[in-house]
């Protein structure tokens, strides 16, 4: 019993379980998607990326805190050359030049520089002189931040640049950055996303907007200044869409509107993973006997769209299994952030909970119809050296804060 309690005191298993349950579903359903001729070799890749994973996730956990805080600038230049590097020698996958590659060796930069901007915005606002309230502090964090999205942006690979805005408004909103500057930055995306809907939804979500910031009780004519600039980026958003985006993006966008508007094309992906879904009915068709993953209606289903292979085999029930998993390691993941004291460490914390938490609603919302296809993993079941390196790192650190919460409170 001694021995039990040294283990738990030392690895937090309400982190542990749950990631070897997704894990071994992740296994099994790649499997399942892979079982052909001439893609098995996908299935092997991804089981040494999961061993090489713990690897690294042993790393991260021995990785002292205090030498982690000193590196993080170190690391976030690194990423920031590897962007830059990607931009004028990155393999072009999927239309976007998002990957380095060295002999057989491919590596995708701007996951690394997902882990880089959490650890440099927790560095920067762990500082003792650093306040919430000072406009500087969102100034500088905005900074750090928007420079990794832009580059990202330049691949192109827009689906993984908003994932830094998901991490800042995470970190910063745990931060207590004031409710009103979280608003300014947040409003005009809402607007911008209501105005491809239709013009009822705009108007509302205008409305909804306007009494929010009157709520805030600022000067009435800054508030009214502040709500005619959202207004006019939300009606702007028309050019924008065809000025700015590329066509496969205003596809994407179109799609996800009115799927059945490009049956065939943009719109395929999404029809066919919500028919998979819906067809898993409660318990699922079986392990591997899955008609839409077995004849291949999805194409490289095993990355974006690997949710829709369980939830047609397992059903209903191993669909909410999988959620069930992603909700007991979001909540740890908060309570940890919660109990530890020390900044850095708990800022590290909350920006892995809002890298995890914002893949995993939009991943499955794509897959389910109710967001754009942006191109994103799910965390630990989807294909990928890159993302499954980058989530197991960031499992160790959370196992590294636990193992040393007492110090770190």
């Amino acid at each position: 019993m001694a021995l039990v309690r040294g283990i738990g005191d030392k690895i937090d298993f309400k982190i542990v379980i749950p990631l070897v349950g997704l894990l071994i579903m992740s296994v099994l359903s790649i499997y399942s998607a892979t079982k052909l001729p001439g893609q098995f070799f996908i299935f092997v890749k991804h089981l040494l990326w999961i061993l090489s994973g713990f690897i690294i996730l042993a790393f991260f956990y021995f990785l002292p805190v205090q030498k982690l805080l000193r590196i993080s600038p170190f690391l976030y230049f690194l990423s920031l050359s590897l962007l830059v590097l990607v931009i004028f020698m990155g393999k072009k996958v999927s239309g976007s030049a998002s990957w380095l590659q060295i002999g057989k060796f491919q590596f995708q930069p701007s996951e690394f520089a997902k882990l880089a901007t959490i650890l440099i915005l927790a560095n920067f606002l762990s500082r003792k002189n650093v306040r919430s309230d000072s406009p500087i502090t969102l100034i500088v964090a905005g900074i750090l931040t928007f420079i990794p999205l832009f580059l990202t942006i330049l691949q192109p690979d827009l689906g993984t640049a908003v994932v830094f805005g998901a991490i800042f408004l995470g970190i910063m909103f745990w931060f207590e950055i004031p409710v009103f500057w979280l608003l300014l930055l947040v409003a005009p995306i809402f607007l911008i996303v209501a105005s491809f809907f239709s013009l009822k939804v705009f108007i509302l979500v205008s409305i909804l907007i306007t009494v929010l910031f009157l709520l805030m009780r600022k000067p009435f004519i800054l508030t009214l200044m502040i709500i005619a600039m959202n207004l006019i980026i939300g009606l702007a958003s028309e050019h924008i869409y065809h000025k700015v985006l590329k066509p496969h993006q205003q596809k994407r966008i179109s799609s996800f509107l009115n799927p059945l508007s490009d049956p065939l094309g943009a719109g395929y992906n999404v029809i066919q993973s919500k028919i998979a879904i819906g067809s898993g009915g409660l318990v699922g068709k079986g392990f591997m006997k899955g008609t839409q993953t077995q004849l291949r209606f999805i194409p490289a289903q095993w990355t974006d769209f690997i949710f829709c292979v369980p939830a047609e085999e397992f059903g209903f029930i191993g669909s909410v299994i999988i959620l069930l998993l992603y909700l007991i390691l979001l909540w740890r993941v908060i309570n940890l952030a919660s109990t530890i004291r020390q900044k850095f460490a708990s800022l590290v914390a909350i920006g892995i909970f809002s890298t995890w938490a914002f893949h995993i609603v939009v991943n499955i919302g794509m897959t389910l119809g109710l967001f754009p296809v942006i191109g994103i993993w799910l965390p630990f079941l989807s294909y990928g050296g890159s993302a499954m390196w980058i989530n197991m790192a960031m499992v160790g650190l959370l196992l590294n804060f636990y193992a040393n919460r007492r110090e770190l409170s």
